[in-house]
């Protein structure tokens, strides 16, 4: 962990709160559980979730999670991490270079447990469900075809508070690059894109409307007769 990284405050996640994995077995469950609950009482979900349920994908070596829960029941949620997020980048190198063309899973042994790495997944993942729980944040509701871009909207504005909480959490430029590659082909991005990643990532209080008028200003075709820019070398 970084000087610059705040540790996550000792605590147990809320003393009625039911963790349960899938495998049950998974070596690093000790550690990463411990790092789950503190994520969890670090957001102000102890009083909130009762109930989570962890899925690691084996066969997943990159860093790839999601999470999942009822609209109207926040007690309940669905975590569900591959392989990579328990472990650092360098290591996930190492398995792109000696298990690339490997069948099965490479051995994971405790020593190899990153806890920063895993924080880092499960304090962003967690505040998707806390922005539900307190602005009614949620992609549900929106058309299918809009999701990808409003959860990289909202990514960026979950990421840039839990930087300036000195958490861990993906950094300004990585989650820049990802925005750019998720967005870049609307129409009116190249014009209004930086702009609004600003504005989301030094932002405290947004809720659904502001994340569904950021898209839309991309979103909007450009004027008539208006021509692109083409950049010069």
């Amino acid at each position: 962990m970084t000087a610059a990284t705040r540790p996550l405050h000792a605590a147990h996640g809320g003393p009625g709160l039911r963790v349960r994995w899938h495998p049950p077995d998974f070596p690093l469950r000790e550690a990463a559980e411990g790092v789950l609950r503190e994520s969890i009482r670090e957001l102000g979900l102890s009083d909130v979730v009762r109930d989570v349920h962890v899925h690691v994908d084996l066969r997943n070596r990159d860093d790839h999670a999601y999470i999942e829960w009822n609209t109207h029941d926040h007690r309940a949620a669905r975590l569900s991490f591959a392989l990579g997020n328990f472990v650092t980048p360098a290591r996930r190198r190492a398995w792109a270079r000696t298990w690339g063309r490997r069948a099965g899973t490479p051995p994971v042994l405790p020593r190899q447990f990153s806890h920063k790495c895993f924080a880092e997944a499960c304090l962003h993942e967690l505040y998707h469900l806390r922005d539900d729980h307190e602005a009614g944040v949620d992609l549900a509701a929106h058309p299918e075809e809009d999701r990808e871009a409003l959860n990289e909207l909202w990514n960026v504005w979950i990421d840039g508070r839990l930087n300036r909480r000195g958490l861990p959490a993906m950094k300004r430029g990585e989650r820049h690059r990802v925005f750019v590659r998720t967005l870049t082909h609307y129409p009116r991005f190249a014009r209004r894109g930086e702009r609004i990643f600003n504005a989301l990532w030094t932002a405290d209080h947004l809720g659904p409307k502001e994340l569904r008028a950021f898209l839309a200003e991309i979103q909007s075709p450009l004027d008539a007769g208006t021509r692109a820019k083409r950049g010069g070398r």
